[in-house]
């Protein structure tokens, strides 16, 4: 047992730290992307400073990272799109301390060192942001920032890259350009060689393509790398040692023009870090702890921009290399740092005099990492149908990514940031609403357990739109308030009652509550039938407190009984003589339907008349069934549990209607109570009777059986939608174990 365990630890060092390794190999391309981006936007004078960050950057933030607990499948190193948004930074802020010289558009010695010192500053202040969203528990709410915005800033990105190549082949020889071109070239061949040559499959593709561009450049120009000279550590671009650099100016100023560039920098760095983290989740089913990674994020970076480095944020390219070499633990991401900074180091003397060719194709290497693969493929799509629109929701991602990359590329990726993060939220708010509260519904959708006669359901079904029902549901708060004030336009114009429900608002603000007493008395004013129904059942005592004392509507315990009243009103108002619930005969019961005259007559020679007054119960629930009712005039509300006044109706039925089949059927104990809401006159069949009738009238009986049987069904239907929302709410056994009761009356 112990060989087989120090074996197994064997083997998971071993892919401990060939995960480390893939990783390094696989990553170094953008690891050593800060060189290239400060010799190429800020000059070869930044050389120098390029490296001491491209050091710290490698091999001292990520070991902070997994110091302070980050996940230990998440590794990090620096990426296109944050260092772009810091070097931005640089720029502005290095030609906004020495005014004089930016007209000239160079940028000296002396802005580069006052630019580095207060973008590190501003990276400070960042990375001090991101730290505070993770104490504040933000995570989970950074994660839901659409993904347009994370293509688009990384489309714009890849422009910058592209035009950043561009000019460094503008004004070289065709030397620089065939280089270029020749590491484009082999990028693309590259993963075919692989699948035919498996010793190439260690090889990534950037290094091979960096290796041809090397070897083209010193076989046709031997000079252009010039000898192998190691690199110094330069500790003077500390950036704790460059920030007195700024007491000679208005730090003030510096300060107040760099805020929103490094809000857009905490915001790249965070959309970064969380893209990674939901590829690794959604493809291996990781779990991160958003908050938690935030904090390392911000922590890490903080140590890092006192020293002098530049954003690390998690990258895709080292965690899925990593992982797929089989490595869980930290001691990857260690060796990885490990490695990486060993490899800069060695490879310093030459990374610090690449020619224009081997950088601009090292650029264009860049760039196809940064394009949105679902970009592209609506770019095709787009370019197949020679078609700019497509049915549906797709086109709205696909514009606001486009504009979003326009903006990263001809503005800033300051610009990209906040108007990515505008617009998609717009078109998220434009989306959802009108679903922020709720939308009409009516009576096609919702109609009470009252059990309805054939012509009263045929009626109701004609007038649906003259009942309207509102379904509140969450918070009522400042942010959907004003969508709630303008449901009132949006009533049918049919409508003469409405019913809205609050029993699942479960909080509310002022705006909110100010909102729904508004809409309350504008639907008064209309004249219409305004039932409150649920109030005793929301858990907002504020809301509570204030729809109680409102005297200008009615107030029904349920939904279902709101539903009731409203079916009432309407019937009533569509009936000329003013009553909608008539007595019937019992010889029109439908318990009797499709018997003869002489079959209905001995049916009800069984029986035995019975009244029954107002709130009178006719059986308990548990109670021994003793057979049926036939109704003949008043109504009987079947209640699951008690007969208390709050208790969940299952159906309501009037004359012409029967109760406590299922006594006829098997005689078991009641399910339900069955309460008398008027005074009823009906017909009681008891066991006796039924036995009777079994026996000497068996096909009577099956008769009877079979309308039973299509009443059950009946009932059922018109019951489904109010028992899956409503009972399953208020009953502990879930809405089956209540269908089910129903069923067993």
């Amino acid at each position: 047992m112990a060989e087989l365990a120090a074996l197994h630890e064997q083997s998971t060092f071993r892919a401990e730290v060939q995960g480390g390794v893939e990783s390094t190999l696989l990553g170094i391309s953008s690891s050593i992307v800060p060189i290239l981006l400060f010799a190429g936007l800020l000059g070869h004078q930044a050389s120098a400073a390029a490296f001491w960050a491209t050091m710290v950057t490698v091999a001292v933030v990520p070991i902070v990272g997994l110091c302070l607990g980050g996940h230990p499948a998440v590794h990090a190193s620096s990426r296109t799109a944050s260092l772009l948004a810091y070097i931005g930074l640089v720029m502005q802020l290095g030609l906004a301390a020495d005014g004089a010289s930016a007209a000239t558009g160079a940028f000296s010695p002396q802005q580069l060192v006052l630019g580095l010192a207060a973008g590190s500053v501003l990276f400070t202040a960042a990375s001090c942001l991101i730290v505070v969203a993770g104490f504040l528990k933000l995570g989970n709410i950074f994660k839901m920032i659409p993904s347009t915005v994370t293509a688009g800033i990384g489309n714009s990105s890849a422009l910058l890259l592209v035009w950043l190549a561009a000019q460094q082949l503008l004004h070289s020889v065709w030397l620089e350009a065939f280089t270029a071109g020749a590491m484009l070239l082999c990028y693309l061949a590259w993963p075919p060689l692989q699948s035919r040559v498996r010793l190439l499959l260690h090889v990534p593709a950037t290094l091979a393509s960096a290796l041809i561009g090397i070897a083209i450049a010193m076989g046709l120009a031997p000079s252009a790398l010039g000898g192998y000279a190691p690199a110094t550590v330069e500790t003077g671009w500390l950036a704790i040692g460059l920030w007195p650099a700024l007491l000679d100016h208005d730090l003030g100023h510096l300060l107040i023009v760099g805020l929103p560039g490094a809000v857009a920098l905490a915001l790249v760095m965070i959309l970064e870090t969380f893209t990674t983290i939901a590829l690794m989740e959604t493809r291996h089913g990781l779990s991160v702890d958003a908050n938690r990674q935030l904090l390392v994020l911000g922590g890490s970076n903080l140590v890092g921009a006192v020293l002098g480095g530049v954003p690390c944020t998690a990258s895709p390219i080292r965690c899925l290399a990593s992982w797929n070499s089989g490595a869980r633990g930290s001691l990857a991401a260690l060796t990885g740092a490990v490695l990486t900074g060993a490899l800069v180091l060695v490879l310093s003397s030459w990374l610090l005099s690449l020619p224009a060719g081997v950088m601009a194709g090292l650029f264009l290497l860049q760039a196809p990492f940064m394009v949105d693969t679902l970009f592209l493929e609506r770019l095709k799509q787009m370019a197949a149908s020679r078609s700019l629109h497509t049915a549906g929701a797709t086109d709205l991602g696909f514009w606001i990514t486009v504009v979003i990359s326009l903006a990263g590329f001809f503005g800033s990726l300051i610009w990209a940031c906040f108007l990515g993060i505008g617009l998609s939220a717009l078109a998220v708010l434009r989306r959802v609403s009108r679903n922020l509260t709720a939308q009409w519904a009516y009576m096609d959708q919702y109609r009470s357990r009252r059990v309805r006669s054939a012509s009263q359901s045929n009626m109701l079904g004609h007038l649906r739109c003259h009942v309207g029902i509102l379904r509140l549901t969450g918070h009522l708060f400042f942010g959907n308030s004003t969508r709630l004030t303008q449901l009132v336009a949006e009533l049918d114009g049919a409508a003469v009652a409405v019913v809205i429900d609050v029993s699942r608002v479960h909080d509310v603000d002022p705006s909110g509550l100010s909102a729904l007493q508004w809409v309350v008395r504008a639907l008064a004013d209309r004249k219409l039938m305004v039932v409150l129904t649920g109030v005793q059942h929301t858990t907002s005592r504020e809301l509570k407190d204030s729809l109680h004392p409102l005297m200008e509507v009615e107030q029904r315990v349920d939904l279902d009984r709101g539903l009731e009243l409203c079916e009432e009103w309407v019937l009533r108002a569509s009936m000329q003589n003013g009553h909608t619930v008539h007595a019937v005969a019992l010889e029109q019961n439908q318990l009797l339907d499709q018997l003869d005259t002489e079959e209905i007559a001995a049916v009800l020679a069984l029986g035995e008349r019975r009244e029954v007054a107002p709130g009178e119960v006719l059986f308990k629930q548990h109670a021994v069934a003793d057979g049926l009712w036939l109704l003949e005039d008043g109504t009987v509300s079947i209640l699951a549990g008690n007969s208390g006044p709050d208790s969940p109706r299952l159906a309501t039925v009037g004359p012409g209607q029967f109760v406590g089949e299922m006594g006829y059927i098997d005689g078991k104990l009641r399910s339900a109570t069955a309460r008398a809401d008027t005074a009823v006159r009906a017909m009681h069949l008891d066991k006796a009777a039924i036995a009777t009738l079994i026996e000497h009238r068996p096909i009577t009986a099956l008769t009877i059986t079979r309308n039973i049987a299509r009443e059950l069904s009946n009932r059922v239907r018109n019951a489904s939608i109010l028992l899956a929302d409503d009972v399953a709410a208020t009953n502990s056994e879930g809405a089956d174990s209540t269908l089910s009761s129903f069923s067993r009356l």
